[in-house]
């Protein structure tokens, strides 16, 4: 078995006096490339994006390629040309290699100057975009060289420049009023871009024949299908599409139907749609959406087929699997079915299709059939029924992420796919604290609720632990939305710990961690919640964590892997993703402690930390905390999570949520199969 690489990774660069004015942009083309998180149901790619800046003087961390190609942008300005060399000798540095592609960003002119890496490069001209809608077009210009320089050659003749473009394919009814005026805006857009000229059924040669011509350009298009009012009912649309389909290309739809369509052809679904609104004219908003649409389109799935492809070398999925890039449909039975006269053989029983899963009731057609259907995470997985999980994410610093090259996103796309993939198990997630504010609140109840509908069961799949006063804080709004979410989620309400009443004025009253006694109350009332949770629990999933600017005797995350530990639960540990975590990977797998984990530096940046541990060591010894000991205990830990010492090293180094998954449900697999 291989050992995981993700085909693509991307990372944009850019000088932190610049940041007003790229974060916006990484922003609206990370939302685009990665899955949007608060889009958390959508069938978007996760293609992993990472980020170079800083928040100090000095230059970023540095690039390391962690993919089989990375591809590059660095926003290049006045701020970069006007620092020291140390901005173009950290650029000069990039490693130059065959599979790392730097495609320079030019905020302003003054950018074009840049000598060393950037000498005779051409740039994306950033300043000449129209500012109203700037976005769009640096997102189809990053995108298009995505495409270039690191995806064509999931089809067939790789080319250089501008041969090496995108090409697409527009399909319409040439009696369609809409669809022929759309058709030519788009193509007389896409004629003064930097982008392939498309084919068109009027573009064909009298000296071909037609099928062949139509066939010949497809294989090697993204198929814009504009739906008129005529187009599902014309024959040549119909063959265009199943010609799309039967050679596995990307296909975007386009909704740009006047009044009625009697009846939409069947094969033209399952794929993403823009909607339209026709006035006289297409206008330029609606033609930079169509364009953004069908570029990501085609950067998904020709990553989607790659990542398939690259699950089937590392020996994730079945290499017998038929792999496809979009959900499965009634038209993919064909393609794991020979027919032979009246008989019907199996060619490969198996679909594996991307993440994330559908509802088993859309699938319940195929799967009737015998035909098993997989995401690369559902492959070989076991039961988590009466299985109670404990999960514990949170970000780290903003520095720390900064420096990392990753921001709040990441953590919380790592908490949605991981809620989604154990609901779907049918196990239990337990957590500790307030869950309405960390990003994906929403989510993760719609998909317990979905689940309780599904199992036609009222039982609850979702238990969330609060320790006192936390509670007593509760505004109007938080108490409305806890009856809301009354039978989906148990939400378990510790009191305050015996020892500490007496600093308690009254139980009913929110008591703020203003001084020392208060401070003291809510790490007692912390460490209490975390062992019942902790108890509850079979499994713990840690991520993350602050260092610093906690309520307890310690970092929460610390604290709960620690009593983990304590109880001999299995815990699995994603260390790739910063924070407290990755410090205890570090002591695990190679005895260095951290200098986040040293009594000096938690005192040093935490107000009040050394006042706090004298008084819990006043009241009692065993409330004390020492680091020595705690580090200690860490450099011996056994984990016992079902995974080998190898898969545990890769579940503490991958910065790739597919694969930090993967290892969860492996090493789940292993204790429970």
């Amino acid at each position: 078995m291989k050992n995981y690489l993700p085909p693509l990774s991307v990372i944009f660069v850019w000088h932190p006096a610049d940041t007003s004015k790229v974060k916006p942009i990484v922003d609206h083309c990370s939302s685009l490339l990665s899955r949007d998180i608060e889009q958390p149901f959508s069938r978007a790619m996760n293609l992993p994006i990472f980020y170079r800046t800083t928040t100090k003087k000095g230059v970023p961390s540095k690039i390391e390629p962690i993919s089989e190609k990375t591809v590059i942008f660095p926003f290049i300005s006045k701020e970069v040309m006007a620092d020291d060399d140390d901005w173009m000798s950290y650029f000069d540095n990039i490693p130059k290699s065959d599979n790392v592609y730097l495609i320079p960003i030019a905020l302003d002119e003054n950018a074009l100057k840049a000598r060393g890496i950037f000498e005779k490069r051409n740039f994306i001209r950033a300043y000449e975009f129209e500012k109203l809608y700037i976005n769009d077009y640096m997102f189809i210009s990053v995108a298009h060289e995505i495409y270039r320089w690191a995806l064509n050659e999931v089809f067939d003749d790789k080319g250089l420049g501008k041969d090496n473009a995108i090409k697409i394919f527009l399909s319409h009814a040439k009696d369609g009023r809409n669809g022929i005026k759309l058709a030519k805006a788009l193509k007389d857009f896409i004629d003064n871009s930097t982008m392939r000229n498309f084919f068109d059924a009027t573009d064909i040669a009298p000296s071909y024949k037609f099928d062949d011509e139509i066939v010949g350009h497809l294989k090697q298009s993204t198929l814009v299908a504009i739906h008129s009012d005529s187009y599902s009912s014309r024959y040549w649309c119909q063959r265009e599409i199943l010609s799309a389909k039967e050679h596995n290309c990307p296909i975007i739809a386009v909704d740009g139907i006047a009044e009625y369509e009697d009846r939409r052809f069947p094969f033209a679904s399952n794929v993403p749609s823009v909607y339209v609104h026709f006035h006289d004219t297409p206008d330029k908003k609606d033609l930079l959406r169509i364009l953004s649409s069908t570029l990501l389109e085609t950067i998904r799935f020709c990553y989607s087929t790659l990542l398939l492809k690259q699950f089937k070398q590392a020996g994730w999925i079945n290499s017998k699997a038929t792999i496809i890039s979009r959900p499965p449909e009634v038209a993919d039975i064909e393609k794991v079915l020979a027919y032979n006269g009246r008989s019907i053989g199996r060619k490969h029983k198996t679909i594996i299709y991307p993440e994330p899963p559908v509802y088993s009731e859309e699938l319940s057609f195929l799967t009737g059939l015998g035909i098993q259907l997989d995401t690369p995470l559902t492959c070989n997985v076991c039961s988590l029924q009466d299985k109670r999980i404990g999960i514990s994410i949170s970000n780290p610093g903003v520095e720390e992420l900064t420096n990392m090259g990753q921001d709040d996103t990441h953590l919380i796309r790592v908490s949605q796919d991981l809620a989604r993939h154990l609901l779907t198990r049918c196990a239990t997630l337990v957590y500790g604290g307030d869950l309405r504010e960390d990003g994906f609140t929403e989510f993760i109840f719609n998909e317990a609720l979905a689940l309780q509908t599904r199992l036609q069961t009222e039982d609850i799949h979702l238990r969330n632990y609060i320790a006192w006063p936390i509670y007593k804080n509760d505004s109007i709004d938080v108490k409305s939305w806890k009856a809301t979410y009354k039978y989906i989620a148990e939400m378990i309400e510790l009191p305050p710990v015996a020892d500490v009443r007496d600093l308690i004025p009254s139980e009913d009253v929110f008591l703020p961690p203003i001084n020392l006694e208060n401070s003291f109350v809510w790490s007692r009332c912390l460490t209490e919640m975390r062992k019942q949770m902790i108890e509850f629990c079979d499994i713990r999933i840690c991520a993350g964590g602050r260092h610093s600017g906690y309520k307890g005797k310690m970092p929460g995350v610390l604290e709960e892997i620690l009593i983990a530990l304590e109880r001999k639960r299995p815990i699995f540990l994603l260390g790739g993703f910063g924070g407290v975590t990755a410090s205890v990977c570090q002591i695990i797998k190679d005895g260095v402690i951290p200098q986040e984990l040293n009594l000096d530096w938690q005192i040093q940046n935490n107000s009040g930390y050394k006042e706090l541990l004298d008084f819990c060591k006043m009241r009692d010894h065993q409330y004390s905390t020492d680091y020595n000991s705690i580090t200690e205990r860490l450099k011996n830990a056994e984990l016992n999570n079902g995974l080998s010492k190898d898969d545990n090293i890769k579940l503490c180094n991958t910065q790739f949520i597919e694969e930090a998954l993967h290892l969860i449900f492996k090493g789940l697999k292993s204790l429970y199969a």
